[in-house]
């Protein structure tokens, strides 16, 4: 505020073409001082606040990476398995065979599990009736029966099955 009373004094003074001589206390001096030092530490809290910007997303990476490895490892470990489930080949009419199937690693909950038929093979002359079901599924396997029926001559069937974590 005193350094604008000062310019403005000595506008007025030079417009009217005198000169002034300002005699200066250490007070004054110092007020200066301050005022135009002020913008540099401003200025270096703002560098201050740029690094911190900076650590800040190199920490929020880091975070970020590691929930990706915890998500891996645990779907690695706690991930899907899949297998397949046949009839078997036979020539035979109205055939049906239950399987139990075991998961290779046990799950620590009942998981959803998904199948499949993704191959059959039957006698052209006959109709074709195939059914699969699913029974007594639990964390460590499941019961798995194919039957053939009203006269249908199936040759061979494959499930494919996919189970994983709910």
């Amino acid at each position: 505020m005193k350094l604008v009373f000062i310019f403005i004094t000595v506008c007025i003074v030079s417009a009217f073409g005198g000169s002034v001589e300002f005699e200066s206390s250490p007070s004054v001096v110092d007020d200066i001082k301050n005022e135009v030092e002020a913008p540099k530490s401003a200025e270096t809290k703002l560098k201050s606040k740029d690094d911190l910007e900076t650590e800040f997303q190199a920490l929020k990476s880091e975070v970020s990476d590691l929930e990706t490895e915890v998500r891996h490892r645990h779907y690695r470990r706690h991930g899907c398995i899949s297998g397949t489930a046949q009839l078997g080949y036979s020539s035979r009419r109205n055939k049906h065979r239950i399987m139990y199937i075991p998961f290779r690693r046990p799950f620590r909950r009942t998981p959803a599990l998904v199948v499949g038929m993704t191959s059959l093979d039957t006698y052209r002359g006959k109709n074709v009736r195939i059914k699969a079901t699913v029974s007594h599924l639990s964390g460590h396997g499941f019961m798995f029966k194919i039957v053939s029926w009203g006269g249908s001559i199936t040759y061979e069937v494959v499930y494919s099955w996919m189970a994983c974590p709910k």
